[in-house]
């Protein structure tokens, strides 16, 4: 018997088209999220990567259900989010990556590179990614835990713009991140900037803690 992840070693045509399907989330939900940092002129080749990995993901794996590929506005990170079913799926997530022809490819592009498991916490507001919409989008990985959920959310739902947020925490509880979105791009900006939202969250761009402004590029259900 062949292992789960064999199959993603067959080459699967990827529609690399951008849009997809508004997907709506789940507190409870299980999420493998990678970010790679890229440089700018190979962002495209990094995001065509990753569309293809989380493609042939689903079609050999049953169990990896909704994915989401987004790319910072400065084309240096790239982002894919995964919907799993738990730490099994993860684990066989990890090794049909690792043992994929993709994976050559995928560090030919990358400078860098995370893939963590993490459980969305809490929705506020919004609670869809939608690459039809025109609201702005961010993405912020924290060092510390879940512990700040609360606060996190009062400070971003009370921001001018405030349109949705979702909230996770990395398996182990060390780190947390959160995706959320603003009607503008300057109202995450101005949000950012806030003595509340350094509180919560710290100040963008300090040790252990990343922010990137982002678009959706692709979602797949």
């Amino acid at each position: 018997m062949t292992r789960p992840h064999e199959d993603l070693r067959h080459h699967t045509p990827t529609d690399h088209r951008p849009g997809g399907p508004a997907l709506a989330l789940s507190p409870g939900s299980w999420w493998a999220i990678t970010v790679a940092h890229v440089a700018a002129e190979r962002a495209p080749a990094g995001v065509a990567a990753y569309e293809t990995l989380v493609e042939q993901a689903r079609i050999a794996a049953p169990k990896a259900r909704e994915a989401a590929v987004l790319e910072s506005h400065d084309r240096r990170r790239v982002i894919a989010m995964l919907h799993l079913d738990g730490h099994e799926a993860f684990r066989h997530l990890t090794a049909a990556w690792d043992d994929h022809h993709m994976f050559a490819e995928r560090h030919a592009v990358a400078e860098s590179q995370s893939l963590a498991l993490y459980r969305l916490v809490t929705n506020v507001g919004e609670s869809t990614i939608d690459p039809a919409s025109t609201d702005a989008y961010a993405f912020e990985r924290v060092s510390s835990g879940t512990e700040r959920t609360g606060a996190v959310s009062a400070a971003i739902s009370a921001a001018p713009g405030f349109r949705g947020a979702m909230l996770f925490g990395a398996d182990g509880a060390d780190a947390s991140a959160v995706f959320y979105r603003f009607s503008h791009a300057d109202e995450i900006e101005t949000f950012r900037a806030t003595p509340e939202a350094k509180h919560v969250l710290g100040p963008s761009g300090a040790p252990g803690e990343t922010f990137y402004a982002v678009r959706l590029v692709r979602t797949f259900a």
